[in-house]
């Protein structure tokens, strides 16, 4: 069971398998204060390693693995809002380029 005021990841329905012995991994579903809380710590430094990893994942409840996931997908949604926002730029500046 999960620590009152967090959600379960699990689903009730069995997992099915992706391969032979291995199940297919559960989404994780993040609460409202522990997503403000990687969001908060991303906005101070887009990478997390080591013990500052270790520390977060223990005081929010996660895993390591799930606290490196959500910074890997983290970035890359940074990324992407800064490409957007410079090729918004260029197209008032009438120097846009066509997107991919």
């Amino acid at each position: 069971l999960s620590p009152p005021g967090f959600l379960i990841s699990r689903c009730c329905l069995p997992l099915f398998k992706a391969k032979p012995g291995k199940a297919k991994r559960v989404r994780t579903i993040f609460s409202s204060e522990q997503l403000a809380r990687l969001e908060q710590e991303f906005a101070r430094q887009q990478y997390l390693v080591g013990q500052e990893r270790c520390l977060l994942a223990s005081s929010l409840h996660l895993t390591e693995e799930q606290v490196k996931v959500w910074f890997q997908n983290r970035r890359i949604k940074w990324r992407k809002q800064s490409l957007e926002q410079q090729q918004a730029k260029l197209a008032k500046m009438g120097l846009a380029t066509p997107q991919r």
